[in-house]
Parts: C-alpha cells; sequence; structure tokens
C-alpha cells in the first residue's frame, strides 16, 4: 500500500469520526517498511490527555509482557 493511499484510507475514517460527533483525536500508524502517519485535532488539552493515556496504557502493557516473560523464564542472573 503506497503513503498516499494509507493517508487517503486515515483522512476518509477522520471525517467518519468528524461526522459522528468526534472532536478530540489522536491517530497514528506505521508499517514494516517505515511509513509513519500522525494525525490529530481538538482541544489541546483534550489531545494531550489521550495521548498521555496511550502513553501510559502502553506502558503497563509492556510491563505487564516483561513480567510474563519472567515469570516463564525465570529470573535471569546478569551477574558475571
Amino acid at each position: 500500500m503506497t503513503d498516499e493511499v494509507m493517508m487517503a484510507k486515515i483522512d476518509a475514517l477522520i471525517l467518519d469520526l468528524k461526522e459522528d460527533g468526534v472532536c478530540d483525536f489522536v491517530f497514528a500508524a506505521s508499517n514494516s517498511e517505515g511509513f509513519i502517519a500522525i494525525r490529530y485535532a481538538g482541544d489541546p488539552k483534550a489531545i494531550l490527555y489521550l495521548a498521555r493515556t496511550l502513553d501510559m496504557n502502553i506502558m503497563f502493557d509492556s510491563m505487564q509482557e516483561m513480567a510474563l516473560e519472567a515469570s516463564e523464564n525465570g529470573r535471569e542472573d546478569n551477574g558475571e
């Protein structure tokens, strides 16, 4: 998929959301070729809240994955 096609799909989704009354949003996407797209609109305080909430969720998810790996593999001894 080309960058232009992906951005057109993102813009179409955003238009649909706006028609449904969504006024504050943060949208980020990437693909395996390194393309990254970020779109945001709305009240800066609401956008910051959305972005920080997403950041916290990602952090908690990664911490749960690390805890699961540690419990499955046991504690590694990284000492010399």
